[in-house]
């Protein structure tokens, strides 16, 4: 696994603890340079994963919102997507992070064009 990337524009590395600082993959910049950076090799594949993981995230709410309600029959009147993160948030993490360590480690990374 890689600790570091090099900035496209001045070379620098750009560590994971950087890039686990960035708010969204869309709105990377290198830490040095201030460099807007976009990844272009595992983007298509991450929102083909994220086509497939929020229905089944959904479903899984959905499913656990039933069971809960079932129980406490108050649950039924508590938003789907609370109850999702109330009790399947570890499994919502382990998909950022997976996502974040793919891009990092299989990205490949550009500066963005300047409009």
């Amino acid at each position: 696994m890689k600790t570091s990337v090099p900035c496209p524009q001045c070379f620098k590395p750009i560590t994971l603890e950087d890039f686990e600082e960035f708010s969204s993959p869309f709105t990377m910049k290198c830490p040095h340079c201030q460099a807007k950076l976009k990844e272009t090799r595992v983007t298509p594949f991450l929102l083909l994963l994220a086509a497939i993981a929020v229905p089944l995230f959904v479903f899984l709410g959905v499913k656990v919102k039933e069971y809960l309600s079932s129980i406490w029959p108050v649950i039924d009147k508590v938003p789907t997507v609370i109850v999702f993160l109330g009790t399947l948030y570890p499994l919502y993490a382990l998909y950022e992070r997976f996502n974040g360590l793919l891009m990092f480690n299989k990205g490949h990374w550009q500066v963005k064009k300047k409009q």
